[in-house]
């Protein structure tokens, strides 16, 4: 299967970029600056294909954090690359 991962993916165009990867049967990793603020992004596990889609918290405080979440994907969305400090 292939494997993307998605920087933000919280709003209304981040969900139909997510919608549509699931959709090409792409393995998804989502990121959050907080997992326990599902309001976030639960509306994106009631999508088609979501057992497919892994929501992970990340802050992306160093280039190592951003290497470590986008490693072994074919594919990477930065939704509002403007949020990554480096």
């Amino acid at each position: 299967m292939k494997k993307a991962s998605v920087i933000g993916g919280s709003g209304f165009i981040d969900s139909e970029i997510i919608a549509l990867l699931l959709h090409q049967q792409f393995d998804i990793k989502v990121s959050t600056e907080d997992i326990s603020k599902k309001e976030n992004y639960q509306h994106l596990m009631e999508l088609e294909h979501s057992e497919h889609l892994h929501v992970c918290e990340m802050t992306f405080s160093t280039q190592s954090d951003l290497q470590m979440f986008t490693k072994d994907c074919d594919f990477v969305v930065f939704i509002n690359p403007s949020d990554i400090k480096l």
